[in-house]
């Protein structure tokens, strides 16, 4: 959406949306506190702000202890069945296993993130989805065993 480009933020903007970022769920009050502004002028910019698209959606982040193992696999496709990109494409976008999915330049062509909630749920996954798909020239997985950092937030200089 072109208007998320053009919309210019200003200082209070990007408070808001920093404060948001760590926890949409606040009173409206609480934010307003934390900005330095009034609760009505808070409430006027995060409309203002959802209905330009800067706010994508608001979501409640699950603790990844109770979502099963994490795994972050590679793919590399063959080039005589690039076609097939639009096919994977759309079973990882339908795929409840896939938290993310990512078309990349380099050596490999796809990284995915996938949840599971042991290896051998993932095995069966893995050959059922990647595995027996003939345009997947390679696979390389690699098991999340201990989590550094973990981000949504998209920083915002004020």
């Amino acid at each position: 959406m072109n208007n998320k480009r053009q919309m210019q933020l200003d200082s209070l903007d990007r408070r808001i949306l920093t404060v948001l970022q760590n926890d949409a769920g606040q009173p409206l009050a609480a934010i307003a506190e934390v900005v330095g502004s009034s609760e009505s002028s808070v409430r006027r910019r995060i409309k203002r702000l959802r209905t330009a698209g800067v706010i994508d959606r608001e979501v409640a982040l699950l603790n990844h202890r109770y979502a099963g193992i994490e795994i972050i696999v590679s793919v590399s496709m063959n080039e005589e069945h690039s076609s097939r990109y639009d096919a994977l494409k759309k079973r990882f976008l339908n795929d409840p296993a896939v938290s993310q999915c990512y078309r990349v330049t380099g050596e490999v062509d796809m990284i995915l993130h996938v949840r599971a909630p042991d290896m051998s749920h993932y095995e069966v996954w893995l050959e059922d989805n990647i595995l027996a798909d003939p345009a997947v020239r390679r696979c390389t997985s690699y098991v999340v065993y201990s989590r550094i950092k973990f981000s949504t937030e998209i920083a915002l200089d004020d």
